[in-house]
């Protein structure tokens, strides 16, 4: 029997799961959606996403790609989605579309038990993931970096993250345990999308299983995110590396920290023109008498920009940034101090400090 549905929902629960599809279809069943008559759910071998499903009689795994191409070939609101036994009709109007299918047996995905003790996640937290993600590395030779990393603190959740030259850290005041108090790194791609699903159910409570080897998030009923992760993977110990660069003894020295001055996000946008085309973007700064300048030259031209700064604790000897590694931090921050060897921008209350490496020449 037919089932009419919402074109609007389905294709918001098709491009939901999206992500998670496969791009090559070397095993077919992970290129499709699967639908048990509950759930849709994409799973790529590595991350699954899983949202509440409004055909409750569909019962088989539809090509993804072709699926959502077919919604939005439609304007009319509603849909009638027939299931034959080999493939499904998706008819609207004097409209109609024939898709193949896969049965349900196809599908290699399996939801791992729930853990007994979830941990909660709360708007802190995820406040905390979205920060933590300017500073998230990309190299596969040191996975440690690829995500967030969670830790469990004296006075609440702690979470870091760092590419190499940059270290974000943002302090919750949210209890959680953590199995065995061992840091648990949540991977860049598993973030993103458990931001996506929490803004797409917002008031959903969201709690984080963590399972050897993998993680799944439950964002209330609504929704489930789920990743692999390696199990030899280790987090980085940040707070030594903090701690190297005395960052929290120095930030509680009164004059220490100082305002973001007013031109500085558009003083190191027009270093950028400039370095655009630089395999190795560096901006020289000076601090003297009151004023930063900045100098930025490539073959493609010159920018140079002075503003009021006052810092008495800053050295006049010039040192150099990656400007695309300061534009990125600033624009969510509202405090900085310059240090030995780094560059310091925070948030108005400090929950957040994100610290750059000064480069060499």
């Amino acid at each position: 029997m037919p089932n009419e549905v919402s074109r609007t929902s389905l294709l918001a629960v098709a491009n939901l799961v999206k992500p998670a599809l496969a791009t090559q279809a070397y095993i077919p069943s992970l290129t499709h959606i699967c639908f048990d008559g509950i759930n849709a759910t994409a799973y790529n071998d590595i991350t699954a996403i899983t949202v509440a499903s409004p055909l409750e009689g569909l019962h088989c795994c539809v090509p993804g790609d072709l699926l959502i191409k077919a919604l939005n070939s439609f304007t009319s609101d509603k849909v009638l989605i027939d299931d034959v036994k080999g493939s499904i009709t998706v008819a609207a109007g004097r409209s109609k579309l024939k898709l193949p299918t896969l049965p349900l047996a196809d599908f290699p995905y399996v939801e791992p038990p729930q853990a007994i003790y979830p941990i909660e996640l709360s708007a802190d937290i995820l406040k905390g993931i979205e920060m933590c993600l300017v500073a998230v590395g990309n190299d596969p030779t040191h996975p440690a970096q690829m995500g967030v990393t969670v830790e469990s603190g004296k006075d609440g959740a702690v979470l870091f993250s760092t590419d190499n030259f940059t270290i974000s850290r943002y302090k919750t005041k949210s209890k959680i345990k953590l199995p065995a108090d061992v840091p648990v790194i949540l991977p860049t791609f598993f973030c993103q999308q458990l931001l996506t699903l929490s803004s797409a159910f917002t008031g959903e409570p969201i709690t984080l299983d963590v399972h050897a080897g993998s993680l799944t998030a439950y964002i209330g009923d609504a929704a489930t995110v789920f990743t692999k992760q390696l199990v030899d993977l280790e987090a980085m110990d940040f707070d030594s590396i903090l701690n190297k660069y005395k960052v929290d003894e120095t930030l509680q020295i009164k004059g220490i920290i100082n305002p973001i001055p007013d031109d500085f996000d558009a003083s190191f946008s027009r270093a950028l023109l400039v370095l655009g085309n630089e395999l190795d973007k560096l901006t020289k700064i000076t601090v003297s008498g009151g004023r930063m300048k900045l100098l930025s030259t490539s073959s493609s031209g010159e920018s140079t920009d002075s503003f009021s700064y006052a810092d008495k604790e800053a050295s006049e000897e010039p040192f150099y940034v990656d400007p695309v590694l300061v534009g990125r931090a600033s624009r969510c921050c509202a405090n900085m101090a310059l240090l030995d060897r780094v560059m310091i921008l925070t948030d108005s209350d400090g929950k957040f400090i994100h610290l750059i490496s000064h480069c060499t020449k």
